[in-house]
């Protein structure tokens, strides 16, 4: 499974469209190691999952699956392995294809 924990869930809600694999796990255990989240975890999550779910997350440590963070907002879509790489191609392709003074 693949964890997106600390840096890398950070990582993540800095992009703009966050798909992710039905196997993925999402959390802050930076309380496991006596500190807090950087790179703006503290400020992007409680606006991606809403403050008591946030709070939740970053006090305990407790990483999320993919469907409960698409259910709280946190990622756009949940894909098998298999699709994920494929449909985010064709999602940027699409993007791409809009007008170029609306996706600079």
């Amino acid at each position: 499974a693949e964890y997106m924990g600390g840096g890398g869930n950070e990582l993540a809600m800095m992009c703009d469209i966050i798909y992710s694999s039905e196997s993925a796990k999402f959390g802050q255990p930076e309380i496991n190691l006596g500190t807090i989240p950087g790179a703006g975890g503290t400020q992007r999550l409680p606006m991606a999952v809403g403050k008591t779910k946030a709070m939740e997350m970053v006090l305990t440590g407790d990483p999320i699956d993919a469907h409960e963070a698409q259910m709280y907002g946190l990622v756009s879509k949940v894909l098998s392995a298999d699709e994920l790489l494929p449909h985010a191609i064709e999602i940027a392709e699409k993007i791409a294809a809009k007008s170029k003074v609306t996706t600079i």
